[in-house]
């Protein structure tokens, strides 16, 4: 599977807690954001059902639906579905993904993380695109893939509900118009001004710039891992992971928010 940068991408945005199949729907979208020419639309983790087909039950997993609706031809990035997967290690890692009748090689956003106490387990941080065909086969009965491993010692099959795929992929309906300029005006009139970033989260920006890869990897780890901890203790480490985690702990909740889905973006 191709390896692509390292960073940590825990899946759960902002201070709310996962979705799952007894959840409502309508808060289904995290983030809309117009783009150049498409609009991205980042749901909220969702905790998909599952069960194991081969090999023993998974310890935990979560994921997130992200759909670019295209505004202006040839300018969307694939949409995708993006996730997190832990078990025990003892099995090989999943390396395909199956739904809709194709089969296609996942790929690997970080290097799997191993963690051992009683047990020795493994994390997977993966991701695969979706089409806008697939996209509307979801929406009309549900997103049902199956994630299998080496010579076929693993696999699980995961259930996502029409529903969340439906209300992300609405989620842009109302945006479709900002990313859309007019062609007869000039673009100094209908480039909107982006609201501007707080000291702290320019700071936090600046700082994670200047920081390895692997202590991107930590801040990022860290800073998701305490989304829920209103002062949680800052890093030790470098100059460069000390300062992030004490400018990050300065943003209002909204300002983490926005910060963690940046976070996301950083691949």
């Amino acid at each position: 599977m191709n390896k692509v940068s390292v960073v940590v991408l825990s899946l759960f945005l902002g201070a709310c807690s996962s979705l799952d199949s007894q959840s409502n729907f309508a808060d289904s979208v995290a983030d809309v954001q117009p783009k150049g020419g498409y609009i991205k639309v980042t749901g909220q983790s969702y905790v998909a059902e599952n069960r194991a087909n081969v090999g023993a039950d998974i310890l935990k997993s979560s994921l997130y639906f992200t759909y670019n609706k295209e505004v202006t031809p040839n300018t969307a990035p694939e949409s995708s579905i993006t996730m997190d997967v832990s078990y025990f290690q003892s099995y090989k890692e999943y390396e395909t993904v199956s739904f809709f009748g194709k089969t296609i090689e996942l790929e690997d956003r970080q290097v799997p993380r191993e963690s051992c106490s009683e047990h020795c387990t493994k994390t997977q941080y993966i991701k695969f695109p979706l089409s806008e065909t697939d996209i509307q086969q979801a929406r009309e009965k549900n997103l049902e893939f199956t994630l299998d491993g080496q010579n076929s010692v693993m696999s699980t099959t995961f259930i996502v509900p029409k529903a969340y795929i439906d209300t992300i992929y609405n989620g842009a309906n109302n945006h479709t118009a900002i990313a859309v300029a007019p062609v007869t005006v000039p673009v100094a009139a209908v480039v909107a001004e982006e609201p501007k970033a707080s000291q702290a989260q320019e700071m936090v920006n600046y700082w994670y710039g200047e920081a390895t890869k692997e202590e991107q990897a930590a801040v990022t780890d860290w800073a998701f891992k305490n989304r829920k901890n209103a002062n949680p203790a800052s890093l030790e480490g470098s100059k460069e992971i000390e300062m992030v985690s004490y400018w990050f702990n300065k943003l209002d909740s909204e300002e983490k928010s926005q910060t963690m889905i940046w976070l996301l973006e950083q691949e």
